[in-house]
């Protein structure tokens, strides 16, 4: 029965970083979108004034 706590314990703890390396996924997916979409509203506005 002693193991029973380590067990649940190391669960936690994976359950933990599992769930801290998808925030910071997420964190850089979000960051990159948002670079992504400044380009294409960049790329616009260029082509937009090269149409003049």
């Amino acid at each position: 029965m002693a193991l029973l706590p380590a067990a649940v314990a190391g669960i936690l703890l994976t359950a933990l970083a599992g769930s801290g390396r998808i925030m910071q996924l997420r964190a850089t997916a979000r960051k990159h979108r948002r670079a992504d979409h400044r380009a294409v509203k960049a790329g616009a506005k260029d082509s937009s004034k090269a149409r003049r």
